[in-house]
């Protein structure tokens, strides 16, 4: 696949032409010509120009200059500082790589922190947060005819366990049990797990005892 210079080199030489005389004609300096016909287009002022001459260039040569500035864009591109330079092989000057070594680095540290910040505010909440609280039995608004309920769930093994005020004993991994006597009608069962720090879970039951 030709390049722009070929292009332009190819269509004067077919038409049997110097350089001086198309400077002569085009009033575009000889070594311009020679630049664009080797694809020195560093050598130009900057792509402006560059494009400018092209499209000259072919038109006086009898070539679609859309189709050669194609052929530039393709192989050329313009840097922030108008500076022309090959497609994809020479990043544009200036722009720089943000992700680098150092970076990477810095990253890594961040990341580090926060998730050691993440653990220990965790670690913090549960120290100082209310301690997890399940009451397994009994059941929301439920109606019995038994005079007495069994009352279970779980909660931290560090906590203590009250039901109705009376304290509960808890097995290793934190599970109660305990069976409370009812009155007849409405009977309110309160479980109130107490952490360390003070805090408090509390859960109420209803429970209806039919005569």
């Amino acid at each position: 696949m030709k390049t722009t210079g070929q292009l332009l080199q190819t269509a004067r030489l077919a038409r049997k032409l110097e350089l001086e005389e198309v400077s002569r004609i085009t009033k575009i300096r000889p070594n311009f010509l020679q630049w664009l016909e080797t694809d020195e287009f560093n050598q130009l002022p900057n792509a402006t120009v560059a494009k400018g001459f092209i499209r000259n260039y072919s038109v006086f040569l009898g070539l679609n200059p859309e189709q050669v500035l194609a052929v530039f864009r393709r192989d050329f591109i313009e840097n922030e500082q108008g500076q022309i330079v090959p497609r994809g092989i020479v990043d544009p000057v200036g722009k720089s790589n943000l992700w680098t070594p150092k970076s990477t680095i810095i990253a890594l540290v961040v990341l580090v922190f926060t998730l050691l910040g993440s653990y220990l505010g965790y670690q913090f909440w549960l120290l100082m947060g209310p301690p997890s609280l399940v009451v397994s039995s009994p059941a929301v608004n439920i109606t019995t005819s038994i005079d007495n309920i069994e009352v279970t769930g779980k909660t931290d093994p560090e906590a203590t366990i009250r039901v109705n005020n009376d304290l509960v004993t808890l097995d290793k991994g934190g599970d109660f049990f305990v069976r409370v006597l009812l009155k007849p009608g409405q009977n309110q069962l309160t479980v109130v797990a107490t952490g360390k720090s003070g805090r408090e879970a509390k859960i109420t039951r209803n429970v209806f005892l039919t005569k």
